[in-house]
């Protein structure tokens, strides 16, 4: 046969044995495919997992869309606005292939056993609001691609723990944040000073960390904060005076750290602040009287540093306080005689000071008393017998002072005591036969005093 023909023979059949192939894998792709594009950048990041739940089972590439798959949410576009997967067991790298998710708002990936780091791709998907991915086992640090997202209100990396390296300076790019945790994690180096161009955070969490350095005067430009955490942490330095254009600030959170110095006067402007929580550092002088204008708080706790001079009378304007602990200080003078006008305190530690004078006429006012420490200074005059009034008591530890007289017989009253310290005073009597009243009683310590008598019997716990 001529070659002209049988290439004329040839080449056709050989063009419609390739249209063919190329129909029917248009076909099998097509049903392979059958997900939209978000749907396809899904199911290429669950196939990079291994749930040992086979939890995103619903994520079915033959379904047209992702919107009905478990932790997916759509517009009425169908396109995915939201990814919320809480304690799903999912064990697998974060996603670095949501490109084609051009709505996402909300990541939300928390307590999923996620693993890696976290990935710089973060910073392309610039419609994010909300990143939650608390809770997981991520490691290595923070990226400065993240400082993009000049939409994202909140970013939650705590309590993964093995997060490291520096908070990024850029952070201040995020203009729109309000809420940034990082706590639990091991981050370090100090706090940038860009944090004060964050004028509408509210919330800023980043205790149980490797931060040093100081505490930037900075922070006072956020003047929306609410909350302000930086508890075991390395922090050094005072506190800045600037802390008192915190109008907003109701949590305080600066204990067990290195701080130093005086506490500011300035925090007396705080008048929204609740919670003041600084024990555990090395804070020292006297507590600013300016302390009483702060007529919201709820819980003051300065324990265990070097603070002195006498309790501030300004104290008892604050009349929503329900605890104060002030143990392990040095604190001297008398507890101020208009303490008890604090009347919803419930627990109240004073231990391990240089206290003096009488407990205060004006404690019959506290009847909602639980917890009352006052070991170790040196009081003195006797138990007054209004503290069988208080009969929400479970705690009380009066030894190590100076205290005279006898056990008053209204302690019999005590039905919910289970600790009471008395040793080491000068009290004296008999022992009186209502304690056996106090039924709960599990502790009860009399010794180095001057008691007559036998111990009454009865059905204690002791």
């Amino acid at each position: 046969m001529p070659k002209t023909v049988m290439n004329s023979l040839f080449y056709p059949n050989i063009f419609s044995f390739i249209t063919l192939v190329l129909s029917i894998n248009s076909l099998l792709l097509s049903t392979c495919y059958s997900i939209d594009e978000q749907g396809q950048a899904l199911l290429t990041w669950k196939n990079s997992l291994s749930s040992p739940t086979d939890a995103l089972k619903n994520w079915n590439s033959a379904d047209s869309s992702p919107c009905k798959w478990l932790g997916i949410y759509c517009n009425s576009n169908e396109e995915v606005v939201n990814i919320f997967l809480n304690g799903v067991e999912l064990e697998g790298p974060l996603p670095s292939n949501f490109q084609s998710l051009k709505s996402l708002k909300n990541l939300t990936i928390s307590s999923c056993n996620l693993t890696g780091t976290i990935p710089k791709e973060l910073g392309e998907y610039r419609e994010l609001t909300l990143i939650d991915l608390s809770d997981n086992s991520l490691s290595g640090e923070i990226p400065k691609e993240i400082c993009r997202l000049n939409r994202l209100q909140s970013l939650c990396l705590n309590g993964n723990f093995l997060i490291k390296g520096e908070i990024p300076y850029c952070i201040g790019n995020l203009s729109s944040l309000s809420i940034l945790a990082l706590y639990d994690n091991q981050l370090s180096g100090k706090i940038p000073k860009t944090i004060g161009q964050l004028s509408k955070l509210q919330i800023f969490r980043a205790g149980g960390t490797y931060l040093e350095g100081e505490l930037p005067m900075e922070t006072g430009n956020c003047t929306n904060l609410v909350f302000l955490g930086f508890a075991c942490t390395n922090i050094s330095g005072s506190i800045p005076s600037s802390i008192g254009m915190l109008k907003r600030i109701q949590h305080l959170l600066l204990h067990e750290t290195q701080l130093s110095g005086h506490i500011p006067e300035e925090i007396g402007n705080c008048s929204k602040l609740q919670y003041l929580f600084l024990y555990s550092t090395s804070i020292s002088g006297p507590i600013p009287s300016q302390i009483g204008s702060c007529k919201e708080l709820i819980f003051i706790d300065v324990s265990t540093n070097l603070l002195n001079g006498s309790i501030p009378r300004s104290f008892v304007k604050l009349m929503k306080l329900q605890e104060v602990d002030l143990w392990g200080n040095d604190f001297e003078g008398a507890i101020p005689e208009d303490f008890g006008n604090c009347t919803g305190l419930k627990i109240f530690d004073a231990s391990n000071n240089f206290l003096t004078g009488s407990i205060p006429r004006s404690f019959e006012k506290l009847v909602k008393l639980q917890d009352l420490k006052l070991w170790n200074n040196s009081l003195v005059g006797a138990i007054p017998d209004y503290f069988g009034n208080y009969t929400e008591l479970t705690f009380l530890d009066i030894s190590r002072n100076l205290i005279m007289g006898s056990i008053p017989r209204s302690f019999g009253k005590l039905a919910k005591l289970q600790f009471l310290h008395l040793s080491v005073n000068q009290l004296s009597g008999i022992i009186p036969v209502e304690i056996v009243n106090c039924t709960k009683l599990i502790n009860l310590t009399l010794g180095y005093n001057k008691f007559s008598g036998e111990f009454p019997a009865g059905p204690l716990a002791i």
